[in-house]
């Protein structure tokens, strides 16, 4: 199968781009810049950029068609301070657009990657079922809840197949994202103290390998439809500060803060995916988390 991959040399898409090529499909990297020559298993790359429309119908030319696309690039925000929406809807919205209106073909299998965070946080007591009413907090959030519906009436303008996945909060070597897990280890291997604000909120961590798993097992299954992709268990905030603490050597300490904002559990009812793909996750938190430390650490210590 000829897949066009968007967000490959990303914290997720190198792993799904490396799960495809080792299938033996033809993957083709679509992003805006070359990725470093030293870094392997992207399949062949096209540079162009998704929030021009000029150059993604040049891109589109010149590699043809292909049998589906997985869209995981996003201008995620780094932190608060980055969540603008001008920048959020011309990245997630419109280079969506953009990307289908040039590469979308009638029968395609197709898997767009949205987030946990289109659900805000909601004060329900069980665990979040994808027929939970979107109400996002960030610019981020909203802009992939128009991007959802977008990729919903595409699938039935178009009669192609849209699986959208909402991924909870990924944890893993490589992740720039200013999250909890990477805060956390990050702190705990510079031997400064690790704060948390509230703490006993529960929250459903997943593996960065599994998600590229479940990525791919989407797109295997033809998937039409949304579905929460998570572990479906829900881990106490001081508890995941915990284990980091723990398995990095416990030489930090645990600092508690008063909450910023609203308590809310935010674990994914996953049953929809598990029973349309057979997909369970192969870790459970911590599982996989030393290797995240110990990357960190080496990376300290050249500095």
């Amino acid at each position: 199968m000829r897949v066009l991959l968007t967000g490959a040399s990303g914290f997720l898409g190198r792993r799904v781009a490396e799960l495809l090529l080792a299938g033996g499909h033809d993957v083709m990297s679509l992003g805006r810049s070359a990725p470093d020559p030293s870094e392997p298993g992207l399949g062949q790359f096209i540079t162009a950029d998704l929030t021009d429309a000029g150059q993604i119908r040049h891109a589109a030319r010149e590699a043809g068609d292909v049998d589906s696309i997985i869209h995981l690039a996003a201008l995620v925000p780094k932190n608060a301070g980055q969540d603008e929406a001008g920048t959020a809807f011309t990245a997630n919205v419109m280079g969506t657009i953009h990307l289908f209106a040039a590469f979308g073909r009638t029968g395609q299998a197709n898997v767009f990657a949205s987030t946990a965070e289109v659900y805000g946080l909601p004060q329900l007591p069980d665990p979040l079922g994808e027929d939970t009413e979107p109400r996002p907090l960030s610019w981020y959030g909203a802009s992939k809840v128009a991007a959802e519906t977008y990729c919903r009436t595409l699938e039935g303008r178009e009669q192609m197949r849209m699986a959208i996945l909402r991924l909870t909060v990924l944890y893993g070597t490589g992740d720039t994202i200013q999250r909890a897990i990477p805060n956390f280890v990050r702190s705990a291997v510079h031997d400064e103290p690790i704060r948390i604000y509230g703490g006993e909120e529960l929250r459903d961590y997943m593996h960065v390998d599994d998600a590229a798993g479940a990525v791919v097992a989407a797109w295997q299954h033809r998937l039409s439809g949304t579905f929460n992709v998570g572990s479906g268990k829900g881990i106490a905030v001081r508890d995941a500060a915990t284990a980091v603490l723990r398995m990095a050597g416990g030489r930090s300490a645990i600092e508690q803060h008063p909450r910023q904002k609203p308590a809310a559990d935010i674990v994914l009812d996953v049953t929809r995916f598990r029973e349309a793909t057979g997909f369970s996750p192969a870790r459970v938190f911590p599982d996989g988390l030393e290797e995240q430390i110990a990357r960190a650490a080496a990376a300290d210590a050249r500095l």
